[in-house]
Order: structure tokens, then sequence, then C-alpha cells
């Protein structure tokens, strides 16, 4: 079999583990099964070669749990990937939603949306990466304790693309969590709470005009601009088919929303910004992707 997953962009600002939208930038793999008694073997290669086990792990994780078995049939599995790792661009949950597709195409019982879903959920512990790499387009989702995810899919508003920026520096996902504050002001609160509403009201409606309204954020940006340089000054870029701008989930990437005319020069921007501050980047121009997961038999 062969299947592959678009990366994702979480939170996009004020929906902080809830609110994830797909890009067109994807992890694939192909998969046999070999004889009994085999080794499995692992090959990797892409843009983006894993640096550590990690991503391997998140695969073999994904099979594991909806395979149910401790131990696995031996599997050749060549793995490419595009997306780039710890940058924020959902490289982990990929392949989690990898894994749980190679589960499901092994264990022969079919699986619904809403078991991966859950599964995927669960292996993540929040729902707003791993679930719009499974569906693609952009998911609206809340989980609390022991709960599966509740949540809804919109499809991407025609002629938006997003222009993610990736810095030559490391902020890994744990690090990035635990400079946040364990408590809020009630004025931040109710800020945050107003803006995901209205977020996630303007992706339902396609009003791609109040997505800059509705992307501020006072919950998790603030304290991460320290570790991201430059930062503050491309969230408040504006001009022309400039829709929207976000810490791309934990960071440190720098995502936009745009018209299509204007990935260039948010492009462009956004790497002089970083430049200033003394750190090389790397620009994408990606669509929004329609599709998640897509297997192939």
């Amino acid at each position: 079999m062969r299947a592959s997953v678009p990366a994702s962009s979480a939170n996009l600002g004020p929906g902080f583990d809830s609110i994830g939208i797909a890009l067109e930038l994807r992890i694939a793999a192909d998969v046999r099964v070999l004889e009994p008694g085999a080794t499995p073997r692992w090959t990797f290669s892409g843009a983006q070669f894993p640096t550590h086990d990690g991503l391997r792990d998140e695969i073999a994780r994904g099979i594991a749990r909806i395979v149910g078995a401790r131990v696995l049939p031996p599997l050749a599995i060549a793995v490419h990937n595009d997306i780039p790792l710890g940058k924020g661009l959902g490289g982990s949950a990929a392949g989690a939603v990898l894994g749980v597709a190679i589960g499901a195409a092994l264990r022969g019982v079919p699986a619904g949306e809403a078991e991966l879903a859950h599964t995927i959920a669960e292996i993540e512990g929040h729902p707003d990466n791993g679930i719009p790499a499974l569906l693609g387009g952009i998911v609206v989702a809340a989980q609390g304790p022991n709960e599966a995810p509740a949540y809804l899919r919109f499809a991407p508003p025609a002629g938006v693309r997003a222009v993610v920026v990736v810095p030559d520096i490391e902020m890994p996902t744990v690090q990035a969590r635990a400079i946040l504050p364990a408590t809020y002001s009630r004025r931040d609160t109710v800020y945050n709470i107003g803006r995901a509403a209205l977020l996630g009201a303007a992706f339902a409606a396609g009003r791609t005009d109040m997505l800059r309204a509705a992307m501020r954020d006072r919950i998790h940006q603030p304290y991460r601009a320290s570790f991201v340089p430059g930062l503050a000054e491309m969230l408040a870029l504006e001009g022309p088919g400039v829709l929207g701008t976000a810490l791309s989930g934990a960071g440190p990437s720098v995502l936009a929303l745009v018209e299509a005319g204007a990935a260039g020069r948010v492009a462009d921007a956004f790497i002089d910004t970083f430049a200033r501050h003394g750190v090389m980047a790397r620009a994408y121009d990606l669509a929004l992707a329609e599709q998640g997961l897509i297997v192939e038999a």
C-alpha cells in the first residue's frame, strides 16, 4: 500500500489546541508486508530527512495503536518526507496519521473516520494537527480529558494560499509549552475566546476579510515571541492580499494566509525580517490541502 498525509498548521493565532489547517506539503510511505521472521526495514528519503528516530517512532506508535498488538508483522516501510520536522508544521501528527492508516490496512477491518480521529487525537494529546492531517481542509475541534474529539471540518476558502517561512532555529514543542503561564487574566481570556469564535465563524462563512481581526492572540504568541526573532514585526505585516498571520503551531515557523498574488511579497518580507535578526530562513508557498490522508492499495 501507499499512503500520504499533509502538513498542518495549528492554533492560527487564538485557536490554541483547537483550530488547524492542512497544507499541501506531504509525507508518504510505501509499505510491504515481509515474510514471517524477516527483519523490519525502514528507509527515508525526501527534502526533510529525519535527524533522529522521532518520526519513525511516531509512525510505529500509530501502527501499534490501531492494530492493538505489541508485536507487529515484519514490514518494509519506505518513507518520503517533505515536511520540515520540529518547525511547527505538524510533522509528528502527520507521522501518527500515516501510522494509523498503515495499521488499519494491516488489521484488515475497515476503520471509520470517528475511530481514526479519536485514535490520532489520543496519540497527539490534542486534535488540532492530527485531524486536519487526516481530513484535509480546516478543522475546529474540542476535546476534554477522556473524551472523543468533537470537530467540524470546513473546505479551504477559494483563492487563499499559505506562505510559511521556516527559520533555521529550533523550538521543541515541550519547550514552547513550558514558557506559557499557568494562569491568564480575564481580559486576555475573553479577548481570545472572542477571536477564536470569530475565526471559526469566518472559516465557516468564507469571510476571509475577517481573518486579520480573528487571528489575533494573547494566549501563546506574546510569550513565544522571545524565542522567534522578529515575530512581532511579522504579525503586524499588512498590505494588499495579506489576510492574516500567525505563529505556526508552537513555532518557530510563521504562517500567513494570503491571496495568491501576495505570496512572493510576503515571503520576501518574512525572510528579510528574520535576516535582520541574524536568522536564515526558507519560504514555502503552499496550497491549502483539500484532501488529508490519501491511501492507495
